[in-house]
């Protein structure tokens, strides 16, 4: 009995994996209620303290940040600690902000002015040339590590955030998904920094504009 327990539970872990959907990056920063990175200046229980150093849409200078749940199919890189910096995206749900994505894939850290992306917020289906990937050496902690997806520079990925988030909005199917893609800019105003800027150029295509 014991043993056909363990087959099951197995089997159920295999599904979950296999359901899961983890978020594009367009996902990630259309659906986002806030956007910003920062430093971990206090670690909780079940909160941590952020230092805020950049954001699109929050304006006070810390923020309290409900810690990322793990299940079997999602962990965070590492344990939470001071010092370590992140770009988050953020929904507010049960009373408290909290790192998008079952995979933990709204909290993307920041090292030497890098930001580490996950490998399925940018291609689910394989890897991509479009991007550097990751070279850091880290212990791989859990499913779907970021220090093992694609490295981008802060900068370049904060424009290219800032613009998506400016310049377009979404609705929602009875599913949950996009659809209908709304343009709140004009083309000049992003067109010439997406000849330049390739993590924009990316999104730009990837939202069929």
């Amino acid at each position: 009995m014991k043993k056909l327990l363990i087959v099951l539970l197995l089997l159920l872990s295999n599904t979950v994996k296999a359901d899961y959907i983890t978020p594009s990056l367009n996902d990630l920063i259309l659906k986002a209620d806030k956007i910003l990175y920062g430093e971990i200046q206090c670690v909780d229980e079940s909160v941590i303290e952020v230092k805020v150093y950049g954001s699109i849409n929050h304006d006070s200078e810390s923020i309290t940040i409900l810690k990322f749940k793990e299940w079997n199919c999602g962990k965070r890189w590492n344990e939470y600690r001071v010092g370590q910096t992140s770009l988050f995206f953020l929904k507010y749900r049960h009373g408290g902000y909290r790192p998008m994505g079952g995979g933990n894939e709204g909290e993307l850290p920041i090292v030497r002015s890098k930001v580490y992306v996950h490998t399925s917020s940018i291609s689910p289906m394989g890897d991509t040339p479009l991007f550097e990937r990751s070279s850091l050496t880290i212990k791989n902690f859990g499913y779907n590590n970021p220090f093992e997806g694609y490295v981008m520079k802060l900068k370049d990925f904060w424009e290219a955030t800032g613009i998506i988030k400016k310049c377009f909005k979404y609705d929602l199917n009875t599913t949950g998904k996009s659809k209908n893609i709304k343009q709140l800019c004009p083309g000049h105003a992003y067109e010439s920094i997406a000849e330049h800027n390739k993590i924009l150029s990316w999104a730009l295509t990837e939202l069929n504009i």
